[in-house]
């Protein structure tokens, strides 16, 4: 807290020049700090804080804004032992003590003010630039995307269904075939726990399927709805028939999963 109140200090020493210059015309004028105690002792520290809200900075040329005055009063209700209302008045003179290092600096030294400017607008186009180089690596990779699944199609559900050998009576090597919401072709064994496999459309009942450890196509059979199915799964007889359709307590169509 003492650190605190010496930092005050040295700030409110190299100002004086500063308030030097004011003090001239802020003598017509109703002294902040005059105006923060008695809101204090009336109202309480509470309302002081607002009060000093709506003054500083947006009304501070009513006031007489005086850093000695404010650094007595706060000095005064601490060494009379209202340490909270010292070290609200101590938080007051900061942003009094900031504002004016700031003015100081912009008058007293330009080069500097526009140095600092420059430093901010150069930290404004790299964020803009940074901005834009994402977006367009957003969208380059919207496109990559787009291509590899093709195009979405609207006649994929003559296609659904679960697919077997028929004379695999266990039903051990079943594949299921349904529709995205988006529009693709979604199809995956029943007998793994792995992901579904979103088809690509070659060409009208013709599927291909790759990814870095899994590459096959799919071509349905049948006038209408498909009654088989080929396919280049390793393991897995093809042409395998369609044997009934998805469960009930599927849903329509397959959510696209989210990243």
């Amino acid at each position: 807290m003492h650190l605190q109140f010496q930092r005050f200090v040295t700030t409110c020493l190299l100002l004086a020049a500063v308030l030097a210059t004011a003090s001239a015309l802020g003598q017509e004028k109703s002294s902040l700090s005059g105006e923060i105690g008695a809101v204090i002792e009336a109202e309480g520290i509470d309302a002081a804080k607002q009060r000093f809200a709506e003054v500083y900075p947006a009304h501070k040329d009513d006031y007489e804004v005086d850093i000695q005055g404010m650094m007595a009063l706060g000095q005064g209700y601490m060494q009379a032992g209202d340490m909270e209302s010292g070290m609200a008045v101590m938080e007051m003179m900061s942003v009094i003590s900031q504002d004016m290092a700031s003015a100081a600096m912009s008058t007293y030294n330009p080069q500097m003010a526009e140095m600092q400017q420059k430093a901010i607008e150069a930290d404004r186009a790299a964020e803009e630039q940074a901005a834009r180089k994402r977006e367009e690596e957003q969208r380059t990779q919207q496109r990559a995307e787009a291509q590899a699944r093709g195009k979405a199609r609207d006649d994929l559900d003559r296609f659904r269904g679960l697919y077997a050998d028929p004379a695999d009576e266990g039903r051990l090597r079943t594949l299921f075939v349904t529709v995205s919401c988006d529009g693709y072709l979604v199809t995956g064994p029943m007998w793994a726990d792995v992901g579904p496999w979103w088809m690509r459309s070659a060409a009208d009942t013709v599927f291909t399927y790759s990814d870095s450890f899994t590459s096959f196509s799919m071509e349905f059979a049948g006038s209408g709805e498909a009654t088989s199915l080929k396919h280049d799964l390793e393991g897995v007889t093809s042409p395998l028939r369609w044997v009934s359709g998805l469960p009930d307590e599927w849903s329509d169509c397959q959510e696209r999963p989210r990243r």
